[in-house]
């Protein structure tokens, strides 16, 4: 064959070809490879992200059981150390979501609703027992504020001011929501002052807050239960879809969430019909 000046034969077209081929092939070759190697490291990271964040709600589900809560509660003190293990867990877990995630914020949201209700039983449960171990009434006014400034949760002191108002009849506070804790502190002080027989109410109407806090908690357990079978389950997915060939590798969150709860709710009410 003759092009221009230049004669070729056969067999040197096809080879020419067959290095073009060839390149074209290595190249394609090399970006697969590439984008293979990047998807399998991915999802190996994603896989210990996904072990790992499995283990820490398996601690908050150990530190929110409700019969631990009820064990360490018996002594009267203030259970700092366990505390600080509760907000560590719960940082730890908020770290592995991602707030842009709609199903990530509702499991953060649930969780940071368990760690309130926790201190706040554990905190309640403090103060009764503070002021149950005090048998002077000139002693118990004085151990009662001590308890009061220990106390760290918005909703304990809302709780005590609601029994002052019931007990005493005083004046319902209004916008007691903008308050900051030193008022909400003072507040309490003030409503109860040195009234020995109000403050002593408070272990006897605290059965039923800490009763109903009971319940709240392990509601938002159940909660986090569900939450979390259906995100695990969703990850998974998302690991499998990623390592197919484009255009098969995209994850759609919603609708898989949203198929994975109606499953989910599916198997649940199945299981409770037995």
């Amino acid at each position: 064959m003759r092009i221009g000046d230049v004669n070729l034969e056969i067999i040197d077209i096809i080879t020419f070809i067959g290095i073009i081929i060839t390149f074209f092939t290595g190249v394609l070759n090399l970006f697969l490879n590439k984008k293979s190697l990047y998807i399998n490291n991915i999802t190996k990271f994603r896989v210990i992200w996904i072990t790992t964040l499995r283990g820490h709600i398996a601690n908050l589900k150990e530190l929110s059981n409700i019969t631990n809560l009820y064990i360490i509660t018996r002594d009267g003190t203030n259970k700092i150390t366990y505390r600080r293990e509760l907000e560590k867990n719960v940082s730890l877990i908020k770290m592995y979501l991602d707030f842009t995630s709609t199903l990530d914020v509702e499991l953060i949201s649930k969780i940071e609703g368990l760690k309130v209700m926790i201190n706040s039983y554990l905190l309640i449960y403090y103060c009764r027992n503070a002021i149950k171990s005090v048998d002077n009434d000139d002693e118990l006014v004085t151990k009662f504020n001590e308890a009061v400034d220990i106390i760290s949760e918005k909703k304990v002191l809302n709780e005590l001011l609601n029994i002052a108002v019931s007990n005493k009849k005083i004046q319902n506070i209004t916008e007691i929501k903008d308050f900051n804790l030193l008022d909400l502190r003072n507040n309490v002080k003030v409503a109860y002052r040195e009234d020995y027989t109000l403050i002593r109410e408070i272990p006897k109407q605290s059965n039923y807050i800490i009763n109903s806090w009971e319940n709240k908690i392990e509601e938002l357990n159940k909660d986090i239960d569900d939450i979390v079978q259906i995100y695990l389950k969703a990850e998974w997915i998302r690991c499998k879809i990623e390592t197919r060939m484009w255009p098969f590798n995209r994850y759609n969150e919603e609708k898989v969430v949203s198929k994975l709860q109606k499953e989910y709710k599916s198997l649940n009410k199945a299981y409770k019909r037995k």
